[in-house]
């Protein structure tokens, strides 16, 4: 029996969580069933990785993050070219810009099953009433070319269900998993790596995984960090991750004499040795899907500090392996971090709730489903 051909599009692949799974699901799905396809645009921190990895790589060069009408026009005809050559069975679409160009492409002009996954919506609760609503909109009206949504968290699934984005019939759960890491199998050189990182022995790390975006308000965190490292001078943040608001962190880092105790470290691929180190996972997003730094976290055994949204309730139980913050509350979310350097936090793994997070489980559930659209 030949091959099904299945086609990935993503705007960008950024060092994140919805990037990283794609890029397993594409080298790992069943080669005798299958062969895969990723399109997506240019510049982002894994392109090198993917160039190694994936054979059939198709970079689009006009396909942007932002909204752009004319690199969105020429990504949309650049799309539709690229899949008439691929001629796939089923197209996976993620992330919204590929998820709404895609899969219209899709629909239009090929013969395949369409799939989108949801890794969290652009419009959010106490957003302004017109713009979220337009963001709703252009949920729906994508959503018609849509032969299945997929949703990595319940959270999400319920919110498309309530503005009526899609119906349950097509609608479906499959986490987006991580690459399973426990304290157990990270072996480096702790003192070594303290030293590279310009750090104490002493100090007691507070890590965020975050690009510096909107979304995750890193702004929010130097806040927080200034609250805490008053009475925890040993405190040290590290946030990892680039964006366009780096100059706008850095400068209230220094506005706030936080140099010592707040630092950006870039993008890195040694995410396993850091929550290794880290004491705290922090995370101020105000608006997600449900993020997989903070699984990976929990992984780790790590306890983690995370303002409520999106699907994060879903993991992280609150008095239990972390705290969950009403967004926007600083003052809590130091006081969280206190209880939790101050020892009086008894962390409790999950396992039965992180067993669903494993990333080859995810794999098995797309097979799935693929199967089944395509049976």
């Amino acid at each position: 029996m030949a091959k099904r051909k299945i086609a990935f599009i993503i705007t960008k692949l950024q060092l994140g969580g919805a990037q990283k799974s794609v890029l397993y699901s594409v080298s790992h799905l069943p080669k005798d069933k299958f062969e895969t396809y990723l399109l997506c645009g240019m510049g982002g921190t894994l392109d090198n990785f993917a160039k190694e990895k994936i054979k059939n790589l198709y970079f689009i060069s006009s396909l942007v993050r932002q909204i752009n009408p004319v690199k969105d026009f020429l990504a949309f005809i650049e799309i539709i070219k690229t899949l008439k050559k691929i001629k796939p069975d089923l197209v996976h679409t993620n992330c919204p810009k590929a998820g709404i160009l895609g899969r219209i492409a899709a629909k239009i002009f090929t013969r395949a099953k369409v799939i989108h996954t949801t890794h969290g919506f652009v419009f959010y609760e106490g957003q302004n009433i017109i713009k979220k609503y337009f963001y709703i909109f252009i949920e729906r009206f994508a959503a018609y070319f849509s032969d299945s949504m997929v949703f990595v968290s319940n959270k999400d699934l319920k919110t498309a269900l309530k503005y009526k984005i899609t119906t349950k019939e097509k609608s479906c759960l499959i986490r987006a998993g991580v690459e399973v890491n426990t304290p157990q199998n990270i072996t480096f050189n702790k003192t070594e790596f303290l030293a590279k990182l310009n750090l104490k022995p002493e100090a007691k790390i507070i890590l965020q995984i975050a690009n510096l975006k909107a979304e995750k308000a890193p702004l929010e965190s130097v806040k927080i960090a200034k609250l805490v490292c008053k009475k925890y001078p040993q405190a040290v943040f590290l946030y990892t991750g680039s964006g366009p608001l780096k100059e706008k962190t850095q400068t209230l880092i220094k506005n706030f004499k936080l140099e010592d105790n707040f630092k950006l470290i870039g993008e890195r691929q040694d995410i396993p040795q850091l929550l290794a180190l880290a004491d705290i996972f922090l995370l101020t997003s105000v608006r997600e899907g449900l993020p997989m730094a903070l699984i990976e976290a929990l992984f780790m055994q790590v306890p983690a500090v995370c303002y409520d949204v999106g699907g994060i309730k879903e993991i992280l139980k609150n008095g239990q392996n972390g705290f969950l913050i009403s967004p926007g509350n600083k003052q809590k979310a130091a006081q969280s971090i206190f209880t939790i350097l101050q020892v009086k936090l008894s962390f409790k793994e999950q396992k039965t709730l992180l067993a669903d997070f494993d990333i080859n489980l995810m794999v098995k559930k797309q097979t799935a489903l693929y199967n089944k659209l395509l049976k």
